[in-house]
């Protein structure tokens, strides 16, 4: 991107940018959309979506959902290895929660968040060769329960974006997630 085109866009969000942020309003919502990446698991990219609705100054429910493809490679098997196969996993994560916020006289709003939610695990392996074509499927689900701190910066009264750091704990898998997203929030 050029820089008249940077400059174009800070431009624009300087121009719209009055009013205080909304912070502390309630009855909306607050929909965003993040990208990051998952640890613990490996170190593997994620996708992020989530809907909180301020019910006070301080406390937001909310549900997420986030997508984290986790291995996938190719292999052969049998005599010469004339057989291939394609082995693929990836995590989903649904979950909801409160997130307890501490407005501030800045644009910038941390918060402190817990939920608890649904985690799948799933993998899928394609095998072709010696006159095969088979798909195993197979995958886990867990109750998890999650914790995350963060902040987001409101740009204009309605948009901004945010950091999060999110720690996740299951009978089996504990792992956290770092993400980055945009948001907008609505009256």
């Amino acid at each position: 991107m050029g820089r008249t085109a940077v400059g174009f866009i800070l431009l624009s969000l300087a121009a719209v940018a009055g009013g205080n942020a909304q912070q502390a309003d309630t009855g909306g919502a607050i929909v965003s959309l993040s990208a990051g990446g998952l640890f613990g698991l490996g170190a593997h990219g994620s996708v992020d979506g989530s809907i909180a609705a301020p019910v006070s100054t301080h406390f937001l429910p909310f549900i997420d959902f986030s997508y984290a493809p986790l291995t996938s490679f190719a292999y052969n098997y049998g005599s010469n290895d004339a057989g291939k196969a394609l082995y693929r996993s990836y995590m989903i994560d649904v979950n909801g929660g409160v997130k307890i916020r501490f407005p501030s006289k800045s644009d910038w709003v941390p918060y402190v968040g817990f939920g608890a939610g649904l985690l799948r695990i799933a993998s899928s392996t394609n095998m072709s060769g010696f006159g095969l074509n088979q798909t195993t499927n197979q995958s886990q689900d867990e109750l998890a329960g999650n914790a995350s701190a963060g902040a987001i910066y409101y740009v204009t009264p309605h948009v901004g974006f945010g950091i999060e750091a999110k720690g996740y704990a299951a009978q089996h898998n504990r792992f956290a997630q770092v993400t980055a997203g945009v948001f907008y929030q609505f009256e």
